[in-house]
């Protein structure tokens, strides 16, 4: 037997979805399991970011032959990296002050 959740929502959501689901040219069980992984992805200590779908395909084909099982997982992989990269330039250059100050004072 298929394991099944069934949501209730009201007419006027179900043709908004329909017609998103057409605009998006899938069905409209297939919007429905693409918003249910959305969620299952989601906790409280999360967020969403929407980005272009052009760039979601070419992240999809990115992370094909990797690891990463999700968009979601590359991305926060990459902000984290570039977050840490910064931090570390900036420690960087903290240093070199430091170092000006010192030898200006004639500690160096």
């Amino acid at each position: 037997m298929e394991n099944r959740t069934t949501i209730q929502v009201s007419e006027g959501l179900r043709r908004k979805l329909r017609i998103l689901a057409a605009k998006r040219d899938i069905s409209y069980q297939k919007l429905l399991l693409d918003m249910i992984s959305v969620f299952e992805e989601l906790d409280k200590d999360k967020t969403i970011i929407s980005i272009p779908g052009k760039l979601a395909g070419n992240l999809h084909n990115t992370i094909k032959d990797t690891d990463f099982k999700t968009i979601s997982e590359y991305v926060t992989f990459i902000i984290r990296l570039i977050l840490y990269e910064n931090s570390e330039k900036s420690k960087e250059a903290d240093l070199t002050n430091i170092k000006k100050k010192l030898k200006s004072l004639g500690y160096l």
